[in-house]
């Protein structure tokens, strides 16, 4: 009985080279991956700052910053400095958002603007669903007002 003649074309050395062959592609591979993520983090700038929208001290809805401002003594409205100036300006918040503070209420901020900017649609709605939600939409828009 003669040996298969495919299997003589095997030789010991054959296995291992075709074994290397494929860790030398898989590792190919995995470098190739390293730095395509390597070179995506270049591109984007600013991404390890602290961002506004994420500060207690944000005020969504006009984009303002409540840690800058003044008070007009004539009417006694609060002013808020724009936030982008906030950043730009070294000498208040800056770059590296040197005031920055965590809000760990967004839960509760993001809705209260909601309510503060589209509150006169929600009161359509809810005047048509209950009047129970009605009272208490409008007991909570005359504490917003003040």
């Amino acid at each position: 009985m003669e040996p298969n003649p495919l299997l003589k074309k095997w030789s010991k050395k054959q296995p291992k080279r075709f074994l290397y062959k494929y860790i030398m592609k898989i590792l190919q591979y995995i470098f190739f991956l390293i730095n395509i993520h390597r070179v995506e983090l270049y591109f984007i700038q600013n991404q390890n700052k602290p961002i506004c929208a994420n500060c207690k001290f944000f005020i969504a809805n006009k984009n303002e910053c409540s840690k800058f401002g003044y008070v007009d003594i004539i009417t006694g409205k609060y002013s808020y400095d724009q936030a982008s100036d906030v950043r730009n300006d070294n000498d208040k918040c800056g770059e590296y958002a040197i005031f920055f503070r965590k809000n760990y209420f967004k839960f509760i901020t993001i809705p209260y603007y909601f309510v503060l900017e589209d509150g006169e649609d929600l009161f359509l709605i809810f005047t048509c669903f209950s009047p129970f939600v009605f009272l208490v939409f409008v007991i909570f828009m005359t504490i917003i007002k003040q």
